[in-house]
């Protein structure tokens, strides 16, 4: 068996007799790779009684295709349904009955495959189509929902969390992101065998129960995220931000919800959870040289898998300003701008963590020179996330108190955008922000957990190994840096305008016309 171990270190190359010094961002990370192709990742702290272990898929939204958006994080949630030795009481009778309804299903999915042309959607609000099913499509749904209240009586509910919490664990918590999924536990050192057991057990024996049930929820979730009043906003300048990426579509349409199946949940399932996709980070009180068996164990069977698809969409070159203006009797006026800005791995990326903190204080200062009442919102959020290991965008928005200083606002917004491409920002301000940064860190250093987020984060986007001289980078950066990066990416052909205004006058408020239009069209 081969063990690699790297320890990651500063990069700097110094003369022979000088000495180097030690980078503020060392990470003594230690890997090792199976032959399986499974990752593990270690950073040691011998005195912690605890460690924050965390095991990452690289799988989530952008894998996804039109039609079933938001399946990444259905998949999440089915996850936690338990396996064939968890969550249920009676295995045995259980496994006929949910082969019943993966049979029943692929029947379901062949009638509506049929009568494709009888129940297509045609109305561009929702309100028409040629029928919403059909009376062979409706035995079937009523079936599978017979046969899974049939399966209800063996379910064990909760039994991951109570293994969990039966033995140390805090914090178990899952995500689903664009990029990735993870699953992680806190736990007292002694007790990293319980994780490893229980996540090899969901990674290869996953039981999708609760299917419906599991539907709903995330409806519930999804429609309580569009109850934000930003959310409709923020969605529609995704879309224009981005032509054909994945990494800019929501999680999930409302319209996306009933087309679930087992059968694709399924498939997603098997193509990536697999060893040759899957990194283990473990950051605490454990032994590097005693985790690499006690891994082995629980995930050394597993055969290697052929390598899961990559992500073939690439977003197209900019070319052109966009502008789009959102009308809405709810949401505070605001004008932004948004820039498309490269994804985690490209050299210039760690530098849009000082130009955004940057940019940031200077608009504050510009409004309150201009006498403009508001506040400024700069981030590189997309969806929720803010790293990529793909191009996303820079969002730099002022949020109004009053409609009539959205023209005014925009014209400070250019301005600073400008002045950041002509002249250096000040060495003092410079310094505040990448000291903010160093600080940032710093906590982040200090608490297990969110390190090794970062470490597995930066994994899936590119390699752990991109970390610290990511760090580095941002902390290196100078004004000449930021003019170079303005010059290159704060440019009218990269540049998406959104502005919020209310509605027009004698006209229906769109997000009203949308909410309204929807329920009428779908009977939702």
């Amino acid at each position: 068996m081969l063990v690699i171990v790297v320890l990651a270190a500063s990069l700097s190359l110094t003369q022979p007799g000088t000495a180097q010094q030690p980078s503020p961002f060392d990470l003594p990370i230690q890997e090792h790779v199976y032959p399986n192709g499974l990752r593990l990742l270690v950073l040691e702290r011998r005195d912690d009684l605890r460690v924050a272990a965390k095991i990452f898929t690289d799988m989530g939204g952008l894998n996804e295709v039109p039609g079933e958006l938001g399946a990444a994080h259905y998949l999440e949630h089915l996850m936690f349904k338990g396996t064939r030795t968890l969550g249920t009481t009676d295995w045995d009778a259980e496994a006929p009955l949910v082969e019943r309804i993966n049979t029943t299903e692929a029947k379901l999915i062949a009638e509506l495959n049929r009568a494709r042309n009888d129940i297509q959607e045609r109305g561009v609000f929702h309100d028409y189509s040629h029928a919403r099913s059909t009376p062979r499509a409706d035995s079937l749904r009523a079936e599978i929902a017979a046969l899974d209240s049939a399966v209800s009586q063996f379910r064990d509910h909760g039994a991951m969390m109570r293994w969990y919490q039966a033995f140390g664990g805090t914090r178990l918590t899952a995500s689903t992101e664009q990029e990735y999924m993870k699953f992680d536990i806190n736990l007292p050192r002694s007790r990293v065998a319980l994780f490893l057991r229980v996540e090899a057990d969901r990674m290869r024996n996953s039981v999708f129960r609760e299917f419906d049930q599991e539907r709903m929820i995330l409806v519930e979730q999804r429609y309580g995220d569009l109850n934000r009043l930003t959310t409709p906003y923020y969605e529609q300048m995704n879309a224009v931000v981005g032509v054909v990426h994945p990494v800019f579509w929501p999680e999930g349409f409302a319209t996306d919800f009933s087309q679930y199946t087992r059968k694709f949940q399924r498939e997603l399932y098997d193509r990536y959870f697999v060893p040759n996709n899957t990194t283990i980070v473990l950051v605490g009180g454990v032994r590097f040289e005693a985790m690499v068996p006690l891994v082995d164990e629980y995930f050394g069977w597993m055969p290697r898998a052929p390598e899961p698809p990559r992500v073939q969409v690439v977003e197209p070159e900019p070319a052109a300003e966009r502008r789009l203006i959102f009308r809405s009797s709810d949401l505070a006026p605001r004008v932004e701008a948004r820039f498309l800005m490269p994804g985690v791995g490209h050299p210039d990326r760690p530098l849009f963590d000082v130009i955004l903190a940057v940019a940031e204080s200077m608009l504050k200062d510009a409004l309150a020179a201009a006498g403009i009442e508001g506040r400024v919102n700069a981030n590189t959020r997309v969806v929720h996330t803010t790293r990529f290991g793909v191009p996303a965008s820079l969002n730099l928005e002022l949020i109004l108190r009053d409609e009539a200083d959205v023209e005014a606002a925009e014209t400070v917004l250019l301005a600073t955008i400008n002045h950041l491409a002509t002249s250096p920002v000040t060495e003092e301000l410079l310094g505040i922000v990448k000291g903010q940064l160093k600080a940032d860190w710093y906590r982040t250093a200090l608490n297990a957990d969110r390190l090794a987020f970062e470490i597995g984060h930066f994994e899936t986007m590119d390699s752990w190994r991109a970390l610290q001289p990511y760090l580095e980078a941002r902390d290196a950066a100078s004004a000449r840096d930021l003019m170079r990066l303005a010059r290159r990416y704060l440019v009218a052909e990269n540049r998406t305008i959104g502005v919020v205004l209310g509605p027009e006058q004698g006209s229906v408020d769109a997000t009203s016309a949308a909410g309204a239009g929807a329920g009428a069209g779908a009977g939702r």
